[in-house]
This record gives structure tokens, sequence and C-alpha cells, in this order.
């Protein structure tokens, strides 16, 4: 075998041991759900550039001190099982975990919202300081009168139309309490979830209908995700 021959099978090992990238998976197979747990316990820049196009900066429209949007995420079956991983890989998540976590939630497709309050926001409306850790609901809600995020409208599109929600939920987001000042909302985080088997492996639009009559339009081509 010449030199040539050698160089040659050489860059066909080195093309064929390159992972190809996979479309979006409504359903994950054992071979993807090992392959997502494993990039996720990389943690390293390849996990990291795996999981930024599955997050978008969004326009804000802080005019006024009017609550705005900032960032939009979506989580596939596959990125949900990488970012679970990455987060808790140091805290020894096994495999086995990552699977019945996965059977646990099923096969979902979430949404992440973002929104922020400017700092114009009315003091007033922005809320006491973050609460105390409880368990009990309507201690929490009283709480939490600051549900700004409900003015808000939301709508994951596909072919012009609505995929339906399965379930909807927030996190109220807080500063950190300094020497003279206690922590105050800051924003919230909303959950939108939905049915993988739903949605098609076809880009999707995120739209997100502002108090103050705004409609901001987030795209992500699920055939480039995975």
């Amino acid at each position: 075998m010449s030199k040539s021959d050698i160089f040659a099978l050489v860059a066909l090992v080195l093309v064929l041991s390159v992972p190809v990238a996979q479309a979006y998976e409504a359903t994950l197979s054992t071979a993807a759900l090992h392959d997502a747990y494993v990039l996720g316990q990389r943690n390293d820049q390849s996990t990291a550039e795996f999981l930024d196009p599955y997050a978008k900066q969004a326009t804000g429209t802080a005019d006024g001190g009017t609550p705005h949007l900032s960032e939009i995420e979506v989580l596939t079956p596959f990125s949900q099982v990488v970012d679970e991983s990455r987060r808790k890989g140091s805290g020894g998540f096994s495999e086995q975990q990552a699977l019945a976590a996965y059977h646990k939630r099923g096969d979902t497709v979430v949404i992440r919202v973002n929104l922020v309050l400017p700092a114009a926001y009315p003091e007033k409306e922005r809320g006491a300081q973050a609460p105390t850790v409880s368990h009990d609901p309507k201690q929490t809600d009283a709480l939490r009168p600051e549900n700004f995020w409900q003015k808000f409208q939301f709508a994951l599109k596909q072919n012009g139309k609505t995929v339906a929600t399965k379930s909807i939920h927030n996190q109220p987001v807080y500063s950190a309490a300094t020497k003279n000042s206690p922590s105050t909302l800051d924003g919230q985080t909303v959950w939108l979830e939905y049915d993988a088997k739903s949605i098609a492996n076809e880009p999707i639009s995120i739209e997100v209908n502002t108090p103050d009559g705004k409609t901001a339009t987030t795209q992500f081509d699920l055939k480039s995700l995975r």
C-alpha cells in the first residue's frame, strides 16, 4: 500500500469517526440517551457549543419601565438530558438516574422564557423581598402578588398552527440582598411544556405578546437541533 493510499485511508477513518449531527428526536433511543448523558457529563466547550443554538436573546421592550422579554430557550428531549447531566454531573449523577428522569418526565419539549423588570418599573409592583422557602402553597402565593408574567401571552406555532400547551409554570427571579437594601423582584422565568410527539421535525416559532401590545417572534429550526 502506497503512502497516498495510507493517507486516504486515515482520512476516511477520521471522517467516519466524527459524530454526525442528527435532527430533532421526539422519542429518545437508548443510544441517543447515552450520547446526551455523556455530552452533559463532559461539561466542556463541546457541551457549551452544543447547547448554544438552543437559546436566543430577544429584543426587549423596556420603554417607560415596561416588563420585557430577554431570552427564549427551547429544550428538546435530547437537550433536556444534556442539560440535566451537565448540571448534576458533579454530584454523582449516573446514566441510570438520567434514564429514570427521562422516563418520569416523558417525551416533552420545554420552552423557557425569561422576562425582566427594568429598574424603572414601579417599586410598589416589584414585590417584597424574596420569600423564604415554604411548603405551604397558600403562603407562597400570598408572598407573590407580583405575577406580572400573566399579562404576557405565549404561543408555539408550527406550519401556521398553534401547538397545545401541556402545562405552564413560573418562578420569580429576585436580586441579591445587600446590606442597605433587601432583595426585590427582578423578573420571572416561565416554562411552557409540550408533548414532543405533537411537534414535527420542522421550524417552530415562539410568539410572545407583551402587555403593551407588541409581539416578539423567535424561530428555531428543529432540523438543525437534536
